[in-house]
């Protein structure tokens, strides 16, 4: 497995808070999962899916019922892997 997903895939607006280089894919796997399926586009969410597989995403995403991408991220949950 490749350490980070294909990276032209990702518009740079996603991650305006940190510089998408230098992020660990492994390390922060979480952070990078809840991202995409708050934010993410089709091709995003399925670059995401492809790199991590689907138990890892079922195991790292977080539902936060005060969270404003919680509905969001449920959309994307049920469209792309439920």
């Amino acid at each position: 497995m490749s350490h980070q997903p294909d990276l032209t895939k990702f518009r740079g607006a996603i991650f305006w808070d940190t510089a998408i280089e230098n992020i660990d894919f492994t390390a922060h796997r979480g952070y990078v999962i809840n991202r995409i399926f708050e934010r993410g586009n089709e091709e995003q969410i399925l670059e995401i899916i492809r790199f991590y597989g689907i138990e890892t995403i079922k195991n790292e995403i977080r539902l936060d019922s005060k969270s404003p991408f919680e509905r969001k991220i449920r959309e994307n949950l049920e469209k792309y892997i439920y």
